[in-house]
């Protein structure tokens, strides 16, 4: 896999994570398919019981929509901005010497694992 086709597909798994519950079930199951089980076109179309063809139109519409809702709403870059910002306020308190200063980094530290969608025990 190339890197380009590595990124497009991180950034699906992304959006898929933000949006996925707006697609229907049978779009979740084929990108889910495709993205994270890495199943071919003809994989897919066999366990969907439909054609390659078909596949690759579910796949595609359900990415535009993943697309669309994000550049309506911006909720993932959105997120992304918040954690580039609270990562900078981490860099600028790692200086600091003060027991506060600590406790503010280790609270930034956590917000930063919830929006990437870690839960509190670091899964």
């Amino acid at each position: 896999m190339d890197a380009q086709t590595l990124l497009k597909n991180v950034e699906m798994g992304m959006l898929c994570d933000f949006y996925g519950g707006l697609l229907t079930q049978r779009q979740r199951l084929a990108l889910r398919l495709s993205l994270e089980e890495d199943l071919s076109l003809g994989e897919i179309a066999q366990r969907l019981n439909v054609s390659r063809q078909n596949v690759h139109e579910l796949i595609a519409r359900s990415e535009q929509k993943l697309r669309r809702y994000e550049a309506a709403l911006g909720g993932l870059e959105r997120q992304r901005r918040t954690v580039r910002a609270l990562q900078r306020v981490c860099e600028l308190l790692q200086g600091a010497r003060e027991a506060d200063a600590e406790a503010a980094r280790a609270l930034v530290e956590r917000v930063i694992r919830l929006q990437e969608g870690e839960d509190e025990h670091g899964l």
